[in-house]
């Protein structure tokens, strides 16, 4: 006798037995989805209480309250996220950390410190980075959000109660790139009252990231320098700090370190913005009174400029910037020995602990150096990167020497 059938192969009996279990299944799937709403309808919106010691972060811009710290060293920021936003995390100094609605719906969250100094931070909205409307922009491979972060024992880099100098934009055209060219030029104190003094001049180059305002913007070296001035540590000088992005028409400028990568901005600074600077300050115009420098790639630049047209400049410095290719450049100063020291008179590499390629390089020159008997002097900067706060203490080292 054949069974009763609802469709080929399955019996009323196994239907009944299939609808049952489907029915327990929506059951559990439904009181677990009523389980987690009401979990999430429990969690409170964000609260703090404030008790009037919170202050604007230095970098916070003055329509905004936040993001704004405290003195026992918590930092608070918010934003306004889309209505539709369902996870919302602050990114800072390689962390995340997830924010939450106050009762208006606007994102907080509190920190507990940071890394002291320089520190780039966005919010991640679902996924997407955005900038903080309420911070200065900042320039690092493109506009970012800094929250500049207290380091109480590092002061000599703020903005003190002592002579300050200016920080001029100084327009000129290249007959190398065949434009017009930006430089930032800092004179120090007293340049404008003292008309009978000349002084000597320091071109300072930023890193691949940055454009030719970071070094005052970023790194405050105006401030470095009018303190050091102040205390007597170190000359009146003049500061010149160019684009290291050029090109002639036609170039491309590509990324890192190939062949020919820093001609064209050698050619400029040698033909066009030396010659522009000593015409328009009053410069010490030989090389004994010329220094060059720079961060990441504008360490790099000078040390491949800089070898090789010491009839430019007799003081050198590198700040997390000796390349890879350094034997090579260094071929003509090591097969000179000790006869070379009497061609410069400073020879200076830093940079932090926290960045290593950066650590070998500058233990493999040093190792070379020595056995050159060719002398150099060297910084290590105690738990610090690729960062501002590196290049920041290598400039007040190395502005003292010259």
């Amino acid at each position: 006798m054949q069974k009763d059938t609802i469709s080929p192969g399955i019996t009323l009996s196994q239907a009944f037995k299939l609808n049952w279990r489907i029915l327990i299944l929506l059951f559990v799937v439904v009181f677990a989805g009523n389980s987690c709403t009401e979990k999430v309808s429990q969690i409170a919106p964000f609260s703090i209480e404030d008790d009037g010691q919170w202050q604007k972060g230095v970098n916070t811009h003055r329509l905004s309250e936040f993001p704004k710290i405290h003195p026992d060293g918590r930092v608070w920021f918010k934003y306004e996220a889309p209505e539709t936003a369902q996870l919302v995390k602050l990114q800072i100094n390689g962390g995340e950390y997830n924010m939450q609605k106050d009762t208006v719906g606007l994102w907080n969250v509190v920190i507990p410190g940071t890394e002291p100094g320089y520190q780039i931070y966005s919010f991640n909205v679902d996924g997407v980075n955005f900038m903080d409307p309420g911070s200065k922009p900042f320039y690092s491979n493109g506009y970012v959000s800094v929250f500049e972060y207290p380091a109480p024992e590092e002061e000599y880099y703020l903005a003190k109660d002592v002579p300050h100098g200016d920080v001029r934009e100084h327009w000129f055209f290249s007959d190398v790139t065949q434009k017009f060219q930006r430089m930032f030029v800092y004179t120090p104190p007293g340049y404008q009252q003292n008309t009978n003094s000349r002084y000597p001049v320091f071109y300072l180059q930023h890193g691949g990231g940055e454009l030719e305002n970071e070094w005052t913007h970023s790194g405050r070296a105006n401030f470095i320098l009018d303190n050091l001035i102040a205390e007597g540590k170190a000359e009146p000088m003049i500061i010149v700090m160019n684009l290291g992005h050029v090109t002639k028409p036609g170039e491309t400028h590509g990324r890192g370190i190939y062949e020919g990568w820093a001609d064209t901005f050698e050619e400029m600074l040698l033909k066009d913005v030396i010659p522009n600077v000593d015409a328009s300050y009053r410069t010490i115009a030989d090389k004994n009174h010329r220094a060059m420098a720079g961060l990441s790639m504008g360490g790099m630049q000078t040390f491949t400029i800089g070898f090789k047209n010491l009839h430019a400049f007799t003081y050198l410095g590198f700040f997390s910037g000796v390349p890879e290719n350094y034997k090579e450049l260094l071929e003509k100063p090591l097969n000179e020995g000790a006869a070379f020291n009497d061609r410069l008179n400073l020879i200076w590499s830093g940079c932090g602990t926290e960045e290593q390629f950066f650590v070998d390089n500058q233990a493999g020159i040093q190792k070379l150096f020595s056995e050159a008997d060719i002398d150099a002097k060297y910084f290590i900067s105690q738990d610090t990167g690729h960062e501002w706060q590196t290049w920041r203490r290598c400039l007040h080292d190395f502005a003292q020497l010259l």
